[in-house]
């Protein structure tokens, strides 16, 4: 089984990258949707939460941390085994699949990279990304740049990606930079 990590920074594509290899017939594992299953299903997530933030909610929470760099450091050193466990039993799930991917925007900063035989970034320009969080999101221009740069600069990750897919163009480009992709594979197949 080959295993491909996806990471990007927020608001670059990841979702609909990940929409097209689904519709292409791959295995896709969304950290985000996992992380989102923890916070609603794992108590001792909730019990860590509450005593730490005195909530459980997941956005409350993130306002926390994006405010407060060493509670999140500690939500993550807590979270991130937890998100491992259910990326393996995914693993094991798909083991009969000759390809499957992983989506995680800290891939890297999770230390989640060494996971996998290769990696793809998502990329797209700063400016094209705030706007989008903006509409997505519903933030102000503080509030998602305040989250943009929360995470590393791209320029940082992509050279240790062994693909960059540009998205900060049209939709049906990222369909198209896809299509190619998926082509790209059958040569490591």
């Amino acid at each position: 089984m080959l295993k491909i990590g996806i990471t990007g920074n927020i608001a670059s594509g990841k979702s609909l990258f990940e929409k097209y290899l689904k519709d292409a017939g791959f295995r896709v594992l969304c950290l985000d949707f996992v992380t989102a299953f923890l916070y609603e299903n794992s108590k001792p997530l909730q019990e860590f939460l509450l005593k730490k933030f005195n909530t459980v909610n997941k956005k409350e929470v993130a306002e926390i941390v994006f405010l407060n760099p060493k509670l999140k450091v500690e939500l993550e050193k807590f979270i991130y085994p937890l998100i491992l466990d259910k990326m393996n039993e995914f693993f094991t799930q798909n083991k009969n699949e000759p390809v499957v991917f992983v989506s995680a925007a800290l891939l890297f900063e999770a230390g989640f990279d060494r996971y996998f035989d290769k990696t793809v970034f998502i990329k797209a320009d700063k400016s094209i990304r705030l706007k989008r969080l903006m509409e997505r999101n519903n933030l102000t221009f503080s509030e998602a740049k305040l989250r943009i740069n929360s995470q590393s600069a791209e320029c940082k990750k992509t050279p240790k990606c062994d693909y960059v897919i540009d998205n900060s163009t049209t939709v049906e480009a990222l369909r198209a930079k896809t299509e190619d992709f998926i082509k790209s594979l059958n040569i490591l197949l």
